[in-house]
């Protein structure tokens, strides 16, 4: 994940309310996730219509990951085998 001093990384769950805002009059929408539900760390992304593509691959990423089996949760430690060289 993109990581410098600039950016904001926020981590949404599946209880996470967002709903879309339009702004006709800007011919754009926001996506928006009020920090009353996320105890006060809310957000709102703006975007216009030179965004779309990159929506629609991430919508496809998600489709695609939505599909796949669930990974395990845990993986079992492998079996520790004592070497002796003589």
């Amino acid at each position: 994940m993109l990581r410098t001093w600039t950016d904001t990384h926020y981590q949404l769950n599946d209880r996470d309310w967002l709903y879309i805002a339009t702004h006709e009059e800007l011919g754009s929408a926001s996506l928006v996730c009020p920090g009353y539900t996320r105890d006060g760390t809310g957000f709102s992304i703006h975007f216009t219509a030179a965004h779309t593509e990159t929506l629609e691959k991430l919508i496809a990423v998600l489709k695609i990951l939505k599909a796949q089996p669930q990974p395990l949760s845990t993986y079992p430690e492998p079996e520790k085998t004592v070497s002796v060289i003589r």
